[in-house]
């Protein structure tokens, strides 16, 4: 992956990062370099520059009554995305008490022990168009069936032509014939920004189901089917999905 498409991938617009990668490079310049560099107006650049400014990703300064931009530390970017977890988390209760507007009690099956628990991702299987997976792999996918069980729940909807988006974590992944990003899978693949953790496997179907699959100390998986509880768990999906990174074609 180039550095503007990684770059892109952490949330800036194409122009902000094409900004951004030439005052990496000149580490500490007036704007018309920059402006030569990036291939971005003069007219317009500002804009971009400023909003850099504001993420503490540049640092800017008058010097012998010319501004400058300097680039910080890239670390910075690490931070940025360790923010804005942190935000989801905070509003995680507000987007949680969507579903409780509804006079429907949501219908919740719980499942306990590895058996019972691959009912929770063969509901895969009975999806229409999509899945979207947050998948912390080594110790459930050993737990309940291995490489083998996956590799016929990704046949089944394979056949079906049921697209998957997933979020792996690199440091606990681990593959089964079928699981590489790429067109050819059905299957879209970003890996998890470094050092963030999500205890659990998180699965939103369209059959209007979320699931969720404990590790195999806890040994116990919940479905719950609420179009409420659904559309917030999409919604924060959706945050994560847009900083973590793309895979290569062949990946995963």
């Amino acid at each position: 992956m180039n550095n503007e498409i990684l770059i892109k991938s952490l949330g800036m617009s194409e122009k902000e990062a094409r900004v951004y990668l030439a005052i990496l490079g000149l580490g500490s310049s007036t704007i018309q370099p920059i402006a030569n560099r990036s291939g971005v107006k003069r007219t317009s650049i500002y804009y971009f520059i400023d909003h850099l400014v504001e993420l503490g990703l540049v640092d800017k300064s008058k010097v012998g009554g010319r501004l400058r931009y300097t680039a910080l530390t890239p670390s910075r970017l690490v931070e940025l995305q360790q923010q804005r977890l942190r935000q989801i988390e905070q509003t995680l209760p507000e987007f949680l008490s969507l579903f409780n507007v509804s006079a429907k009690k949501p219908k919740i099956s719980y499942f306990e022990g590895p058996e019972q628990m691959k009912n929770i991702v063969l509901e895969e299987t009975r999806c229409k168009k999509e899945a979207w997976y947050i998948w912390r792999g080594r110790d459930v996918i050993d737990m309940i069936g291995g490489p083998k069980f996956m590799a016929d729940v990704d046949r089944k909807r394979k056949a079906k032509g049921v697209q998957v988006r997933t979020i792996r974590f690199r440091e606990a992944d681990v593959t089964f014939k079928g699981s590489a990003n790429g067109p050819e899978e059905l299957r879209e693949l970003r890996w998890a920004p470094a050092g963030t953790d999500f205890p659990m496997i998180m699965g939103i179907y369209d059959t209007g189901k979320v699931g969720f699959l404990t590790s195999r100390k806890s040994g116990f998986g919940i479905l719950i089917e609420s179009p409420e509880f659904s559309q917030a768990m999409r919604v924060l999906y959706e945050s994560f999905w847009q900083q973590s990174m793309p895979a290569k074609e062949g990946e995963g």
